[in-house]
């Protein structure tokens, strides 16, 4: 992972929503050719909020080219020295603004590690050319990535995932005919991949009670698991009385995570290093019996195995 870093074959940037995402570096520019613009159009207040027009961002887009040409890559703090030195107004959150655009306009994207400090580079010194791609035939090899990795899901869910609207996908969807399969249940249209045999399961076993064997008893995920930002319509089987609402605001909140029993949220966590251990407080949402404590504590144990140390954990019962 650290040489496809380092090497640009995966780069850092923010794409298909406002939020960093990893893509591989030749799939960057069709990517953003095909979602970068309502990404920028939904930023707009954003950017007025702030002051930022786009003669400010053509201006320090040209001084990030001048800046990094040559292969240098520059962390975001030099890159604050050297607009603010070329005259630019980068206070507050105009230099987060510049950085962003300059990214969604496939100026820059990240370079190499500096430590432990990401960096900015040129697209164009970074990503080898590549031919555009028709936006027909982009929205099709998106959504066959999206279900590859996502279904089933509905078209909502991938609206939600990638900024597009509903009339390309669905043109999507005619176009790419037999390669995709579809049902409806409880009202929703679940789409996946033909050849996808785990995703056609997953939808006849629509109303599995949770806690089925063949689910994990407990997982700890983090709120930004793609179990919870990959999908929107979706989302909801695994919280079916709406108890969580959109998730992704409990990341501000003191117990930021989910806890998933089978496939139904079932409480909250954090956790804080202690000494050479990891602190996990765990708020569920019914008793627990000495089996679930064991369960859980089991996989807290493979969490914290994968960070290299020990294991505490607080449980509590909302």
């Amino acid at each position: 992972m650290r040489a496809a870093i380092a090497s640009g074959t995966i780069v850092r940037v923010h794409i298909l929503r406002p939020t960093w995402h990893w893509v591989l570096g030749a799939d960057l520019r069709w990517l953003q050719a095909l979602t970068g613009g309502a990404v920028k159009r939904g930023s707009a207040s954003w950017y007025r909020n702030h002051g930022v027009d786009e003669r400010f961002l053509a201006a320090t887009a040209q001084t990030l080219v001048d800046t990094l040409s040559g292969g240098r890559h520059l962390t975001r703090d030099e890159l604050r020295e050297a607009l603010g030195a070329a005259g630019h107004d980068v206070s507050g959150q105009r230099l987060t603004i510049a950085l962003f655009d300059a990214e969604l306009e496939t100026v820059v994207c990240s370079g190499p590690m500096t430590g432990r400090h990401h960096t900015y580079a040129l697209v164009d010194e970074r990503v080898p050319p590549s031919a555009p791609v028709p936006d027909d035939e982009a929205t099709a090899r998106l959504m066959t990535r999206y279900l590859r990795g996502h279904g089933p899901a509905s078209l909502d869910d991938l609206r939600w995932w990638c900024n597009l609207t509903l009339a390309p996908m669905r043109a999507a969807v005619a176009a790419l005919g037999d390669v995709v399969s579809s049902e409806e249940v409880d009202g929703v249209t679940y789409l996946w991949l033909s050849a996808d045999e785990h995703a056609a399961e997953a939808v006849q076993r629509r109303a599995r009670p949770a806690g089925d064997a063949e689910a994990p008893r407990f997982q700890l995920l983090e709120v930004f698991d793609e179990l919870f930002t990959g999908y929107r319509q979706t989302r909801g089987l695994v919280d079916p009385d709406g108890e969580y609402g959109s998730v992704l605001p409990l990341a501000y909140t003191p117990l930021p995570h989910l806890l998933l029993e089978g496939e139904r949220l079932a409480g909250q966590w954090r956790t804080d290093r202690s000494g050479a251990s990891l602190r996990f407080t765990v708020t569920a949402t019914r008793p627990l019996s000495r089996e679930d404590e064991a369960a859980l504590l089991a996989e807290a144990r493979r969490y914290a195995a994968f960070n290299g140390r020990a294991v505490e954990l607080v449980l509590h019962t909302a």
